[in-house]
Order: structure tokens, then C-alpha cells, then sequence
């Protein structure tokens, strides 16, 4: 099996991310509208669906790459049929019969999604749709290969499981970041190992700054201003399962978001082409999309942005490598200590 997802991943389209890995809850926090037209990158959907918690009236969900929309549709259908537990199940975060669900969603699924997961029926048999992005098999390879060889398994859980953020730094900084430690993170986590491992090379077109170093440093101030038990994109990366659910995942908010799933549409395209139909939004959660865009293009962007907000409307993006801001929107500080996703530098809102 590891050989065919090799071989998946050196396909022209893949899956790239299949878990959207920014923080839900600061989305949120920014987008405090309700009855609000939403424009969001989709990636692997999970973030749209957590806005649906806002109470929109629309959100338009896009991404550039067709086998991120395939895996939203086959997402957002699964809501659509699925109990709460069927849905966990069909994803795998429970253990269930995957494809038999999967082959009673068939009916409602469009002829291209339905085509592409019966081509690649291994990522929901065997990878499971929850850990068949490159980004998850990345953290998969961290947490099964690399971990063990630094710290034994109850120290990772000691590491995980403390009880206040206190003896958790203290327990970090006596026991776990140790010289291996420290090394191994250099190694694994610098842009060379990234590249060949977990994320496309274009995306680094751009970066100038050294990835491990900053990573690292980005990772420990999230463990100083977060419990690791309860962060799910930590516990992503070193147990390659959620303990804590994302906030799509927790029962209640499940149910509000499939009673409101009909208003989330999904397409394919690309932020501009979108932009320039020159449709009126509320709020844009934008990802960390200007990661890949020219620094001389943020001025176009910010033009377009700016003809497609409502008056009073929010955009929302994160930066992690690059340096990209708006010139001509007025800025909100949101505080980044307890984002919980720790790749990122710096989370950007602006109004208009």
C-alpha cells in the first residue's frame, strides 16, 4: 500500500491536503456576521464547513485544484446522507466499513467525483479520506518513522497529556527538546524534506526564510500558549488521528452544519477568476493563498478584493513563509499566541 500512495502522489492531480490545517476557531472569531455572502478557499473543505456555524447565507467554496473539489463534494454529499457516527465512520475517524458507505453515497454523487474515488478506491478501503492528502502522509511519516527514534512512546503521551500549560513547558524543556530532538526537527522539517516529502515544490516558489527554524519556533510558541490535549492539529502531527475533533467534527456543530449544508456551493476556479465577476462578499477566508502569489501581484489582488467586499467586509489569510500584506484595507489585530495550527507567522484580517 505505501507503494501505491507513492505513486498516488506522483500523479498530475492528487490530494494534496486532506484536513484543512488553519484554525477554525480564529476563522470564526473573525467572521462574527450573521446572514453573510462568504467566499472561502476550499482545500479540504473543513474550514467552510465550520462557517457554516455563522449562520451564512451562502458560501461559495473554491479551489484551483480539481481532486481538492472531487474530495469536497464526496465530503459535502457524505454530510448530506450521512448520520453523525456514519459520517466519522466513512471518514475514519471511527472504524466502520468506508466503502460500504461509500458505495451507498454513489447515487448522489457527480459523474467526476464518483469516477475519481472508484479509480483511487484505496484512498477510502486503506488510506482512510481523513489521512489520504500528501500534507497528512507527511505528518504520517513523521509520527510513525521519525518520533519513535527520538522519544519512546510514553514520553510522546507524557508530552501530550500534561495537565496545565506550565508543567508542560517545564516537561518540554527538561525532557523533550532534547539535542535529537532539535535535530531531527532541522532535518525533517526544512524545506528540502518538505519538498520531497509532504508539500509541491511550486509552493516554495517564493520563500526566502529557513523553514525549520522558523517551524520550530512557531511550534513552541503554540505549546506555551495551548494544551496539547487539546489542540487537534498537534495531535494530527504526532498521533495521526484527532483525540480532540475539529470543530466540523464535534457532534452538535455537526448537526447545525448539515441542517444548513444546502447553502455551501462548491467550484472549481481560481481566486481571480472569481474576484473579477466582481460578486458582492462579506467575508473571504482566503487561506494562506498569497503564499504562491508574486509580491507584486498583492496590489492587484487588494483592487479585486476591494470591488468584491461589502462595505464593512472582512478578509481573512494567513502568511507562512512570505511576507504579504493589503496597503489600502484597514487592518484588525487578531492575537496569533493561541492559534492553534502553529505552521503560520502571521494571520492577516482586514476591513473595508
Amino acid at each position: 500500500m505505501r507503494l501505491k500512495i507513492k505513486k498516488y502522489y506522483k500523479e498530475d492531480n492528487y490530494i494534496h491536503y486532506s484536513n484543512c490545517h488553519e484554525d477554525a476557531n480564529k476563522l470564526l472569531e473573525a467572521c462574527q456576521t450573521e446572514g453573510s455572502n462568504i467566499l472561502s478557499i476550499s482545500s479540504a473543505l473543513d474550514n467552510s464547513l465550520a462557517l457554516l456555524l455563522t449562520n451564512p447565507t451562502h458560501i461559495l467554496a473554491i479551489d484551483s485544484n480539481i481532486t481538492q473539489v472531487y474530495l469536497a463534494n464526496l465530503k459535502k454529499a457524505a454530510i448530506i446522507k450521512f448520520s453523525y457516527e456514519d459520517f466519522l465512520k466513512f471518514i475514519g475517524i471511527l472504524k466502520g466499513d468506508s466503502w460500504t458507505l461509500f458505495l451507498n453515497l454513489v447515487p448522489f454523487l457527480d459523474s467526476e467525483t464518483k469516477e475519481y474515488f472508484m479509480d483511487h478506491d484505496y484512498l477510502i478501503k486503506d488510506i482512510k479520506i481523513v489521512n489520504c492528502g500528501r500534507f497528512e502522509y507527511y505528518f504520517q511519516i513523521f509520527s510513525k518513522k521519525v518520533l519513535p527514534l527520538i522519544h519512546s512512546k510514553n514520553k510522546v503521551e507524557a508530552f501530550m497529556n500534561q495537565p496545565n500549560i506550565e508543567s508542560q513547558i517545564t516537561f518540554y524543556n527538561k525532557k523533550f527538546n532534547n539535542l535529537r530532538f532539535r535535530l531531527m526537527f532541522r532535518i525533517f522539517f526544512s524545506e528540502f524534506v518538505m519538498k520531497m516529502l509532504g508539500r509541491d515544490k511550486n509552493y516554495f516558489k517564493y520563500n526566502k526564510e529557513p523553514l525549520a527554524k522558523n517551524v520550530k519556533r512557531r511550534f513552541e510558541l503554540g505549546i506555551y500558549n495551548n494544551l496539547n490535549n487539546k489542540n487537534p492539529y498537534l495531535e494530527y502531527v504526532v498521533f495521526n488521528k484527532f483525540k480532540t475533533l475539529p470543530i466540523y467534527l464535534i457532534k452538535e456543530n455537526y448537526e447545525i452544519i448539515k441542517s444548513r449544508i444546502d447553502r455551501l456551493e462548491i467550484r472549481y476556479a481560481t481566486l481571480k477568476e472569481v474576484l473579477e465577476e466582481k460578486n458582492k462578499y462579506d467575508f473571504m477566508n482566503l487561506s494562506d493563498v498569497f503564499e504562491y502569489i508574486n509580491v507584486n501581484e498583492m496590489d492587484l489582488y487588494e483592487k479585486l478584493i476591494i470591488d468584491s467586499l461589502n462595505k464593512n467586509g472582512r478578509v481573512l489569510f494567513w502568511n507562512m513563509l512570505n511576507d504579504r500584506f493589503f496597503s489600502k484595507l484597514d487592518r484588525i489585530n487578531i492575537d496569533i499566541k493561541d492559534d492553534l495550527a502553529f505552521y503560520y507567522k502571521r494571520l492577516l484580517c482586514y476591513k473595508y
